[in-house]
């Protein structure tokens, strides 16, 4: 286990009475999400210094959130926001830990890391452990833009970093579709210049992590998904991506979201008074909040609709995400096949190319319903067991027969189509 500087008796910035906070803590988490997306905003030491508030990440984002506020009347989604400046590092701590404001009593949605200079090297040692829980075990969201998207970087093993600090330019970026990017739809894309400010160019990689952290002197070892996707990436002056937006899952179950950004949306929206950087800025927060779709579709075909008992039909189940690139090597996909003989329950994982298939072979005549599901995404088929394909000299007999008045019951033309 690594040193410590803070004493355990104030490890989390509360008293020594942890089971009764963590006990509070996940009713509070368990209760539907407020009306109010509450972001609390670390505003201590290395938050950007900048004296010019039309250029200062702090100064900005609280004027956008400003904007966004007094015209929800005006925008698509109506979801207001509420910073919560925080500068006492112990408050910070217990709030990554318990999920909870110790002032304002608030359920913290999303944690928000502005520009500066390596604010996590004044939130402890175990920084990363703290910020690890929060994302993994209590599912908090995260932003951070610039030097915030670096802390996120440094905790996380999912994105990374392969360039930056390149002074200050408006380099062109190219815009993906994405839930929280509001200015491209699917199928998309759109070129744009951003201001940056020496931050990090990213790279990123999808799949299973095992992340490992310290929480009450307590090893834990987290098997882990991470969707990550980029959405926005240098054309020019950086290499890499600009803004990196994913989510944790873990058993099946959506945790915490993150979007990290080294382009600055909140400057330009108070800046230039740009209604679109706004918005940017804000659906980063809305989507890290889960007020926002994830971004996943299943695709669910079956390669036949009608067929006799017996006859197997096979269900192929497509994976993918806003950018229609397949989550691979994913599990769970929960599969239900629902029959006259009762309910069969499957579970499957999708191949390097987001597909998972099933063969259903059915023991009775009727309706047969296949319902997939995973993580936040539905998906529904059916198909119907009845009387085989008819071949055509018996449809045939059965017309002449109806034309003669001769009454041929359905078991009498399943003999005769059986020779």
């Amino acid at each position: 286990m690594r040193k410590r500087d803070i004493s355990p008796s104030d490890r989390y910035g509360r008293d020594p009475r942890v089971t009764v906070v963590v006990g509070l803590t996940l009713l509070v988490l368990a209760t539907p999400a407020s009306a109010t997306v509450y972001v609390a905003t670390w505003t201590g030491p290395g938050l950007d210094t900048d004296p010019n508030p039309e250029t200062n990440c702090w100064t900005t984002s609280v004027w956008d959130v400003k904007w966004w506020n007094s015209h929800l009347d005006e925008v698509p989604v109506k979801e207001q926001i509420e910073l919560i400046p925080v500068k006492d590092i112990s408050r910070w701590r217990r709030i990554l830990y318990t999920g909870v404001d110790p002032v304002t009593g608030h359920r913290i949605d999303v944690v928000y890391v502005p520009g500066g200079w390596r604010p996590e090297e004044h939130w402890g040692s175990d920084w990363d452990d703290l910020l690890r829980w929060a994302q993994l075990h209590l599912g908090i969201g995260y932003v951070g833009i610039c030097a915030g998207a670096t802390t996120f970087i440094r905790a996380f093993p999912c994105v990374w970093s392969v360039d930056g600090l390149k002074g200050h330019a408006l380099p062109e970026v190219l815009l993906l579709p994405h839930p929280a990017n509001p200015l491209v739809q699917e199928g998309e894309s759109r070129v744009i210049r951003m201001y940056y400010a020496n931050g990090p160019g990213m790279e990123w990689k999808r799949g299973w992590y095992t992340i490992k952290y310290y929480i009450d002197k307590k090893l834990h070892k987290i098997k882990a998904y991470c969707d990550v996707q980029g959405v926005m990436k240098y054309l020019e002056h950086v290499k890499g991506w600009a803004y990196v937006a994913g989510r944790w899952i873990v058993d099946g179950v959506e945790k915490g979201r993150f979007v990290v950004m080294s382009v600055h949306p909140e400057i330009m929206g108070r800046k230039d008074k740009d209604p679109d950087m706004v918005q940017t800025f804000i659906y980063a927060i809305l989507w890290a909040a889960k007020r926002l779709p994830s971004g996943w579709k299943i695709h669910l075909t079956l390669d036949k609709t009608l067929v006799g008992v017996g006859e197997a039909v096979k269900v192929v189940l497509r994976l993918v995400n806003s950018v229609g690139a397949p989550i691979a090597d994913f599990s769970p996909i929960w599969v239900k096949v629902v029959g006259p003989e009762g309910e069969e329950e499957h579970v499957l994982k999708t191949n390097e190319e987001g597909k998972a298939t099933l063969t259903v072979v059915p023991e009775s005549e009727g309706l047969y319903r296949i319902e997939a599901s995973a993580v936040d995404v539905q998906a529904t088929g059916s198909f119907s067991v009845g009387i085989p394909p008819v071949p055509f000299p018996v449809v045939t007999g059965v017309l002449i027969a109806a034309i003669l008045g001769i009454v041929v019951t359905p078991r009498r033309v399943r003999q005769s189509s059986q020779g």
